[in-house]
């Protein structure tokens, strides 16, 4: 049986500061989108893309997601396996 593969991600773009260094930085949340319409907010997208089995496919679609994200928001679906934004 093989884990169901999403057909789009979408990246959300958030500032905080470090705890140290008090730098702000940015990171990435990721929400995932089914062929049936369901959407889900991942922990890891790689793991949801199945990134040690595709690595190329996860690593584009990552991509594609963080370049279609705002410097701060909710950023445009892309595909899968292409990172293309929908």
């Amino acid at each position: 049986m093989s884990a169901e593969i999403p057909v789009a991600a979408r990246a959300t773009s958030v500032w905080t500061k470090s705890r140290w260094l008090k730098i702000p930085y940015r990171y990435f949340r990721f929400d995932v989108r089914y062929a049936d319409g369901r959407e889900e907010r991942v922990e890891s997208l790689d793991k949801v893309l199945q990134g040690s089995s595709y690595p190329a496919d996860a690593w584009s679609t990552r991509n594609g997601a963080e370049k279609a994200c705002p410097k701060e928001g909710i950023g445009a679906w892309v595909d899968y396996p292409y990172g293309r934004p929908l």
